[in-house]
């Protein structure tokens, strides 16, 4: 069931907690502040962590979100011409640019119309290039640093979402941002235990395209089989390369991995080939950070309060 767009009422401490996150605002934070796991978003709205949490209550979902292959047909395919952006970079955070651990062992995706790799999608937007990942009809996830810049709170605009890209060719269209939602932690303090944002698209794609499984486990996922795929800024623009590695460390908020990445693959999804719980290709974090070198690059880990907020704007 589709949720509506509720504005909750503003008291005065909500007022000047949101004030920063309001579309291209650059006041200061107030003294009162959001939970980190509260969800704000370009155009307002904020969602508490209570009403998160009565949502996954009622939810049939407990640990693992299911797979959807889609059925590869989209009527009426727009197309949004966008000129050429470089790959979102943040602060003192190198994202991406010294992410090829050793020798580069991404392979290109020749095929992006075959599922998985249809419901990876390139972002292009006034920040720059990053990628996403259909998680329902039209709800991408994505890294928050990709839609949301806490040093200059300002937001992502001109937002453009091509799902499958492959090159030039664009099999399912574009579509465009009707809301953007990142986590209160991210918005307000930078945390990157907290990046990660969610996009809510002017179209249903996620039904040609399919979408990803997501799931959440409480113990350690070191040694498990994991792939990367996205839209890096080094490649042939638009085109889409992967690299399957394993998960090396894990923390509560992080997952560190050897993936050779680049800048513009933040937001790819860290996933599972397959994953019975999904019933299919099933992501466990969201690809934000390069290290290289000899390094592990990193994501943020789909957490048991990850997953509930999925969940929630899953059918936004």
């Amino acid at each position: 069931m589709k949720k509506r767009h509720v504005l909750l009422s503003f008291t005065l401490a909500l007022g000047l907690a949101l004030a920063p996150f309001l579309s291209n605002s650059s006041t200061s934070a107030a003294a009162s502040k959001l939970p980190s796991n509260a969800l704000i978003s370009n155009k307002g709205t904020v969602i508490t962590p209570e009403k998160v949490k009565r949502f996954a209550a009622t939810s049939k979902k407990k640990n693992a979100a299911t797979a959807y292959r889609g059925n590869g047909k989209l009527k009426n395919a727009k197309e949004t011409v966008v000129k050429k952006v470089q790959p979102v970079r943040f602060g003192s955070y190198d994202i991406g640019i010294r992410s090829v651990i050793g020798t580069d062992d991404r392979t290109r995706v020749t095929n992006t119309t075959t599922y998985p790799y249809s419901a990876i999608a390139h972002i292009e937007s006034s920040i720059g290039g990053c990628t996403g990942w259909m998680i329902g009809p039209r709800t991408l996830v994505t890294a928050g640093h990709c839609v949301y810049d806490p040093d200059t709170k300002q937001w992502a605009t001109d937002v453009t979402v091509t799902p499958g890209r492959n090159g030039t060719s664009k099999p399912y269209g574009s579509a465009k941002d009707i809301e953007i939602f990142v986590s209160a932690g991210w918005g307000q303090n930078g945390d990157i235990g907290h990046d990660y944002a969610v996009i809510i698209l002017d179209q249903e794609i996620g039904y040609a395209t399919g979408w990803f499984g997501y799931r959440w486990t409480s113990s350690s996922l070191t040694g498990v089989a994991e792939n990367i795929s996205g839209y890096p800024g080094d490649k042939t623009y638009g085109t889409q390369w992967q690299h399957a590695d394993k998960i090396r460390k894990t923390e509560t908020y992080r997952l560190y991995y050897a993936n050779d990445t680049y800048g513009g693959q933040s937001g790819s999804p860290v996933y599972q080939k397959y994953e019975a719980s999904c019933d299919g290709p099933c992501a466990i974090a969201i690809h934000t950070y390069g290290a290289g070198g000899t390094s592990y690059n990193s994501g943020t880990r789909i957490t048991e309060e990850v997953f509930d907020t999925l969940n929630y704007l899953k059918d936004y």
